[in-house]
């Protein structure tokens, strides 16, 4: 994944000036500017000058740390073996990041449009945790997003939340004005521009596809099939467990009301939510509202969770880690899920992601 070629002196002077303690650095920029590969600079400066280093990947598409879909934090300690940081190996020869997160958040698509909340918070989040750890410089690397009105409100409302004390603009002409302008004369956030490295290369869409499924693969290698019953775990960005599971003779009656089979229903606040071998007609969902005086009614397939991704927390929010719903079982109430060994016991909440694998 790594770009090969040495930093330049604009890189040398830019680091003299950013690489120092109580220090957030945000780098922004399209695709294929080096965005990556200057924050893996910033690191090995950060490692040799001494300095516990914080590196938030929120490229969820190409993730370094941790899985793609997913907002992760690694730390550089001074002694860590960084290659770059070894004596006689130059920058050009930096492998990639080990990519085995300190701390992730899941957004559940690998990219951020319509992700925008998740991807702003969990940016937070992130750089919170690596405050919390006591982290002397952190850096922070974003997607190639930033063309159109949702790009640029996304990577100023990440701005904003943030807080960078330097935000650094890879950029080839004036592609970014938009995003930064209004943060120009803040007094807060030092900007920077930089050119691209004369020896930056494109990746392509096939590049980055095949690099996607290789992070995949390399992080559910060593996982496991593990059972999570429905009654342990409640659910976010899913409209299934939050509310009461219906019982057989309710079942039953709802069966006979759609003249159809109900695999699992579930009660809210005037509102159910119900799994069926098909999806319902409309007609027929008119009339279970109607008959039910529901607010709300949410039909779905064994479908809608076959191959999910989702993300796994435990009692205090964090997430553990991250797993592919191999099968749900409505008789034993449960979900099949592929993830780290040990991770269903701890989860007590359940993220729904629209990645499929």
């Amino acid at each position: 994944m790594a770009d090969l070629y040495q930093p330049n002196r604009d890189w040398d002077h830019l680091a003299r000036k950013v690489v120092q303690p109580q220090q957030i650095v945000l780098v922004i920029g399209a695709t294929d500017v080096g965005k990556s590969t200057f924050c893996r600079f910033l690191i090995e400066r950060g490692v040799t000058s001494g300095l516990r280093v914080g590196f938030v990947d929120t490229d969820v598409g190409q993730s370094q740390i941790g899985p793609p879909t997913t907002i992760g934090l690694k730390v550089f300690a001074p002694d860590d073996s960084m290659e770059s940081a070894v004596p006689g190996i130059p920058f050009a020869e930096l492998a990639e990041i080990d990519g085995e997160p300190d701390a992730l958040y899941f957004v559940g698509w690998a990219s951020p449009e319509r992700h925008l909340l998740q991807c702003v918070a969990g940016a937070r989040l992130m750089v919170d945790a690596a405050l919390k750890m006591g982290i002397d410089f952190i850096v922070v690397d974003t997607t190639g997003y930033i063309e159109g009105d949702t790009a640029v409100v996304l990577k100023q409302h990440k701005i904003e939340l943030v807080k960078p004390t330097h935000l650094i603009c890879l950029h080839r002409s004036r592609e970014l004005d938009a995003i930064v302008h209004p943060f120009e004369g803040n007094d807060t956030i030092q900007i920077h521009r930089l050119l691209p490295h004369r020896s930056v290369s494109s990746k392509g869409d096939e590049f980055r596809r095949k690099y996607r499924e290789s992070s995949f693969a390399r992080y559910f290698s060593d996982c496991v099939q593990e059972m999570l019953p429905f009654d342990q775990i409640r659910g976010q960005r899913t409209p299934f467990f939050n509310g009461r599971q219906a019982n057989l003779k309710e079942q039953e009656m709802l069966s006979n009301f759609i003249d159809g089979r109900v695999f699992y229903a579930e009660w809210g606040h005037r509102s159910l939510t119900l799994v069926t071998p098909d999806k319902l007609p409309s007609l027929t969902q008119a009339r279970l509202k109607s008959h039910l005086s529901l607010k709300n009614l949410v039909t779905e397939t064994p479908q809608y969770f076959e191959r999910c991704l989702v993300g796994l927390l435990d009692t205090s929010g964090t997430t553990i880690s991250i797993g592919v719903i191999d099968a749900v079982d409505f008789n034993a109430k449960q979900l099949n899920i592929q993830c780290k060994a040990g991770t269903t016991a701890k989860t007590k909440t359940i993220q729904f992601g629209r990645y499929r694998m």
